[in-house]
């Protein structure tokens, strides 16, 4: 392995170990509030009681220490393992957070829905939970994830950035990071459709297009609905 492959895998490990474990605190530190603060309140989502919202917080934190656990050696997963268990567990997380939803909805039509604010703060969980589980889905699809696109800076690409198109208005060593796509995550979600990063292969455009279904409908009904009940 040459000098500048180890460079960009030690620099990929840095960035990774901060960007990962913070991501995921941000997200588990939601899910851990308004699952207490439902608990403690007596909330349920059409009937379930508020422990759902602990349910993702372990496989959230058992990616955050298989993530940092790998970065610390600083060699490329050969094998992918590690890649193939934080994508099972980030889809967990989705599965579980659009469980979450569903439910929310169900409430909206057979009316067991008891407060605006209540209905709003658990939509916001969810809805940020949808942007940061997705973006870290694009993080570790890209390109066959972030350590290999760091062994092959120039490899095929599920996303084109439109950094990319611009190379000379950029630093010399721009590279897409997890904010990059959590941002992408963001847009897709706010937008309903690409901003300024186009997908390019069919499993990214499936991924896109599932995030848009679920942020239109936690927007359109349950935002709508919470605002309205608040009014």
């Amino acid at each position: 392995m040459s000098v500048g492959v180890t460079g960009e895998l030690k620099r990929e490990s840095r960035e990774t170990r901060l960007e990962v474990t913070t991501t995921v605190l941000v997200v588990a530190l939601g899910q851990l509030l308004l699952g207490v603060v439902s608990l403690r309140n007596g909330w349920t989502l059409w009937g379930v009681r508020g422990w759902l919202w602990l349910i993702p917080i372990l496989p959230e934190l058992l990616l955050a220490v298989t993530v940092v656990a790998e970065g610390r050696g600083g060699d490329l997963d050969q094998s992918g393992e590690r890649r193939k268990l934080g994508i099972a567990l980030l889809a967990l997380v989705a599965v579980v957070n659009a469980f979450a939803l569903a439910l929310l909805i169900i409430e909206l039509f057979t009316g067991d829905v008891r407060t605006g604010g209540e209905m709003a703060i658990e939509a916001a969980v969810i809805w940020s939970t949808l942007i940061l589980s997705f973006g870290m889905l694009f993080w570790e699809l890209d390109g066959g994830g972030p350590r290999r696109r760091a062994m092959d800076p120039t490899g095929e690409r599920d996303f084109l950035f439109s950094e990319m198109t611009a190379p000379k208005l950029v630093a010399p060593d721009w590279h897409p990071r997890l904010l990059d796509y959590a941002y992408l995550a963001f847009t897709t979600a706010i937008a309903w459709s690409p901003a300024d990063v186009m997908p390019l292969s069919r499993s990214a455009k499936v991924l896109m297009a599932i995030e848009t279904s679920l942020s239109a409908l936690t927007i359109l009904l349950v935002a709508s609905r919470a605002v309205s009940l608040i009014g």
